[in-house]
């Protein structure tokens, strides 16, 4: 009997699909680059299915790029357990396409899904505009905290308005988000007004950020700013104040330095900030005021007990890694002013004599060195 022409081709297709190879059931990386040169894309997705992490990470990246739709396989496998799969996410890096990898945003709807957060920090590596747009909104508005946290970066360096301005209303949100949302704005000329107002209203995390985001942005009136945050109530804020101007040669923000370095300051994180920062300014201005700072920074706190190294009642030891040709001569006009306790005297005349001076003092009666600032104030 003879076949007509449709018969027959419908025979030849079953036949041929009779004979297809079946996929495998396991591959390693070496059978994925060989099937990504036969444009095996069944096999490809096998290497999905793997235990091993560096298995599927590869196998995502081969598919990424694939505009075969026998790669939609990638969507069955960006969640792994009752979780995301880090692995298919890192092989999905930087992949742009929304038709392949648009799906990953739909993961981040399971609120069933364990660690939604990982997923949310995860999916910035991807950069399909359909995933990014899913980031903003969880950014904005997710139920989790955790989660918006994990995805405001996102929203870092953006150009779009709107999304601009969801950020900088976002500073008054304060916490994680506000935090967030200045580093995010950093540099940003349009935020230069609701960076300013963060600085001067914001909770301790947005102030402290929204100060190097101002700082980013080289105005004329920085030198305010951060002169003004060096007086802020929250020593938190006082600390990033201090070393957000690191390496300053501005002259405002020097005097400031010294001002502050010249009257008490009662926390021990700001001290040890301001030490270490003018310790390695190398404006001369930083060195000089170290050595003007001693006798006030020993009087306020060198009581009963010699400073341990290096620790914030150690000024010295900064102004000497800072200028220690002037060493000898910055410990010895302290000394002679006078006005120290036991503890005090003793350790500035230990200095002087270990830096080639020689001058008498009792020797401090202390048994056990203060941790931390030695008055209170």
């Amino acid at each position: 009997m003879r076949l007509s022409f449709p018969a027959a081709a419908f025979a030849l297709s079953g036949l041929l699909a009779a004979c297809e190879t079946p996929a495998p059931q396991f591959v390693s990386k070496a059978d994925l680059d060989r099937a990504h040169t036969l444009n095996d894309v069944r096999a490809i997705c096998v290497g999905l299915t793997m235990k091993d992490d560096e298995t599927r990470e590869y196998a995502a990246l081969k598919l990424k790029d694939y505009k075969d739709d026998g790669a939609s396989c990638l969507c069955d496998h960006v969640k792994r357990d009752g979780t995301f799969d880090p692995a298919v996410l890192n092989g999905l890096a930087n992949a742009d396409d929304d038709h392949r990898v648009g799906c990953v945003a739909d993961a981040l709807d399971d609120m069933a899904l364990k660690d939604r957060a990982g997923l949310a920090k995860a999916m910035l590596k991807v950069k399909a505009p359909k995933v990014h747009a899913r980031l903003v909104l969880a950014a904005n508005s997710d139920a989790d905290p955790d989660v918006q946290a994990a995805a405001l970066p996102a929203l870092r360096g953006t150009r779009d308005p709107k999304e601009q301005e969801m950020l900088i209303a976002g500073l008054k949100r304060g916490g994680v988000w506000g935090a967030n949302a200045a580093l995010d704005l950093a540099g940003n000329p349009a935020a230069a007004d609701a960076l300013r107002d963060a600085v001067k209203t914001g909770d301790t995390m947005t102030k402290s950020a929204a100060l190097n985001a101002y700082r980013d942005l080289k105005l004329e009136d920085w030198a305010d700013v951060a002169c003004g945050a060096m007086t802020d109530p929250d020593a938190e804020v006082r600390a990033a104040a201090v070393h957000a101007v690191d390496a300053t040669r501005n002259p405002k923000i020097l005097g400031c330095l010294r001002d502050h370095m010249l009257a008490p300051e009662p926390d021990v994180s700001v001290r040890v900030a301001m030490l270490e920062m003018l310790s390695k300014d190398a404006a001369p201005e930083a060195a000089q005021i170290l050595c003007d700072a001693i006798p006030s920074w020993v009087k306020s706190y060198v009581a009963d007990a010699a400073p341990t190294e290096k620790s914030d009642m150690d000024i010295v030891y900064y102004q000497n890694d800072r200028d220690y040709e002037k060493s000898l001569e910055c410990a010895t006009a302290a000394f002679n002013k006078g006005g120290y306790t036991e503890c005090g005297k003793a350790y500035l005349g230990a200095r002087v004599n270990e830096f080639g001076g020689k001058v008498r003092y009792k020797d401090c009666k202390a048994t056990a060195p203060a941790a931390g600032g030695a008055v209170e104030f």
